[in-house]
């Protein structure tokens, strides 16, 4: 596959986000993603505000993820035993929200492709090296072997990226400075059904426990710590 100016492997966020701003302004971008959408992804599920305005600009429509949910509430259970309730601004407009990975995630892959992106899904990054001009990746798909030629490539393939391990980009023998761990809990509490819960531990600071609403009367609820 020639021609193209950039690939991006992966097709989460962060490459849709990279996909939608370069087609956008004429470049000639390809997506790869070893996974088929819809798929799960770690993650606790919570949108700030920050990341909701960035996802209004890449024309994200809410009404696209069924368990899109905006909330009004953020409660802080503090190291000191204490519980404190901070409303969100009334708005106009949403200032925080809870979306599952699996279904915001196949939501953006949309924009890419309205984009102009053209995205390939279940195709798995076997190889890369970089040239005088450019990159080349090798590719496996459901129709066999092929090279991608580009000008530039973006490493969107999350923390453990194949592709800056194949580029020999990695670090030998990291292991992350964050380990988190998440689940889904049915029939919670009605706080914990409607608001978004944030409590700190003592013994888990600077990390910290999470309950976030994801409808239904669901929660993603976890914990991510400091590794060591």
């Amino acid at each position: 596959m020639s021609g193209t100016e950039v690939v991006i492997v992966g097709a989460g966020p962060a490459g849709c986000a990279a996909a939608i701003t370069l087609a956008r302004q004429g470049r000639l971008v390809v997506v790869i993603d070893k996974a088929r959408f819809p798929r799960d992804k770690f993650c606790g599920d919570g949108l700030t505000v920050g990341a909701l305005r960035l996802l209004e600009q890449l024309g994200l429509d809410p009404a696209t993820v069924p368990s899109w949910r905006p909330v009004s509430d953020v409660c802080i259970h503090t190291p000191r035993g204490r519980d404190v309730r901070f409303p969100l601004p009334a708005g106009p407009g949403t200032f925080g929200a809870v979306a599952r990975r699996r279904e915001l995630d196949a939501a953006l892959v949309t924009p890419a492709r309205q984009a102009g992106a053209q995205v390939f899904e279940g195709h798995t990054l076997t190889d890369a090296h970089q040239t005088t001009d450019g990159v080349v990746l090798d590719i496996d798909g459901p129709d066999g072997h092929q090279q991608i030629d580009a000008s530039f490539a973006v490493g969107a393939d999350a923390m453990w990226s194949p592709l800056r391990r194949r580029l020999g980009l990695d670090a030998p023998g990291y292991r992350g400075d964050r380990h988190a761990f998440r689940q889904y809990a049915r029939h919670v509490s009605p706080a914990a059904a409607t608001d978004l819960w944030s409590p700190f531990e003592r013994d888990l600071l600077p990390g910290y426990f999470w309950s976030f609403p994801v409808g239904d009367g669901d929660a993603n609820i976890g914990f991510g710590i400091v590794r060591g």
